[in-house]
């Protein structure tokens, strides 16, 4: 049984209270809550019945003794420093994505990492626990659809409204999230994205605020390359309504799609198409090929939030892989960081971007 305190109790640490409280997450005992205001971690604690120990203080909870694990649920520009805390205090680390705000404090982290290899620390990427995506990845890896040509994401169903932004004082600026739409919400399809088929190359972007009281980007369109000559798509929104949920991915020997993170196509050519259209003597016909669709059912957030925490407790105990580790969780906030860039000098921009350029950068916006 993993002893796991949370820090900063607001909107997302209550869900993941839930879900542990409900039974929803084996092997994991809350018995510490962390947070400013602490009546908001009294009353949680109450209505739960956790018997958990109250801190305001971060450090103290952690020298407490009381907890093997933390998952960090503060704002984004915190993260890197408390979970640097936690490593140095010998305490496995769970952390809300994104990872941070600027790559070299995550660096710092994965530094002390390398001092305590047996430590674990992951991002909160819980959409990796999708079978729906798991699926996919297996077809990617294994050449079953074979090299890669293209991969195309619409995300335009992350819908927010004036009163999301407004919920918090740190919602929707630079200086509190570090960004926007990518940061945030589209970070998770960002991170499936190189999870499943590989860090791209380069990054030219165009982000913007549409009909919100924001300081960031709610909308954003990313042309990816990848290594080989792959290209990709990312087109991203939060204020389109009804928005999409469209995932495909091309390779030379056929097409995999999927629909609302749950519906799963796959169309398989019985040949590799460049070898088909070598030999293949009519101008217009298409490779032959078969159709699978499948459908998955666990594409609920919840379901998959008590995936990956029940994941980072096996993870703890060592039965099992984290599933989205500290530098993995970095990559994803690296081609973050190049779209911003790209948007700002107007140009491509090739992956990882230069930090220190992108700190620059990132100061002038307030």
């Amino acid at each position: 049984m993993v002893r796991l305190g949370i820090a900063g109790i607001g909107t997302i640490a209550k869900d993941y209270i839930g879900l542990i409280a409900g039974g929803q997450v084996g092997g994991v005992k809350l018995t510490a809550l962390c947070s400013r205001n602490r009546e908001s971690a009294r009353q949680m604690d109450e209505r739960y019945g956790l018997n958990s120990r109250i801190f305001q203080d971060y450090g103290e909870m952690l020298r407490s003794g009381l907890v093997d694990g933390v998952l960090i649920c503060t704002p984004h520009g915190q993260h890197p420093a408390m979970a640097l805390q936690a490593v140095e205090a010998g305490i496995h680390v769970l952390v809300e994505k994104p990872a941070g705000i600027l790559e070299e404090e995550v660096g710092a982290v994965l530094r002390a990492l390398e001092q305590r290899p047996g430590l674990v620390c992951g991002v909160l990427y819980n959409r990796r626990a999708s079978r729906a995506f798991r699926y996919v990845k297996g077809l990617v890896e294994s050449g079953e659809i074979g090299e890669l040509v293209r991969c195309t994401w619409i995300i335009t169903d992350l819908y927010r409204t004036n009163a999301y932004y407004t919920s918090g004082s740190w919602r929707g600026t630079w200086r509190g999230e570090g960004g926007g739409l990518l940061m945030t919400q589209a970070s998770h399809q960002l991170d499936l994205m190189q999870w499943i088929c590989g860090m791209p190359s380069s990054v030219l972007a165009r982000c913007s605020s549409v009909g919100r009281p924001i300081q960031v980007e709610n909308e954003a369109e990313l042309l990816l390359a990848y290594p080989g000559g792959a290209h990709g798509h990312f087109i991203a929104s939060a204020h389109e309504c009804p928005g999409t949920n469209l995932l495909e991915i091309c390779g030379t020997r056929g097409r995999v799609s999927v629909r609302e993170d749950s519906e799963v196509e796959v169309v398989r050519l019985r040949e590799d198409e460049r070898s088909f259209a070598r030999s293949c003597t009519d101008p217009f016909r298409k490779a032959p090929s078969n159709m699978q669709t499948l459908t998955f059912d666990d594409s609920d957030n919840k379901v998959q939030q008590a995936a990956t925490i029940r994941n980072f407790a096996c993870a703890v105990e060592g039965r099992e892989e984290i599933q989205c580790d500290l530098a993995d969780g970095l990559r994803s906030l690296q081609i973050i960081h190049g779209a911003y860039l790209s948007q700002w000098k107007g140009e491509e921009v090739s992956l990882p971007a230069p930090e220190k350029e992108f700190r620059e950068f990132l100061l002038q916006q307030g």
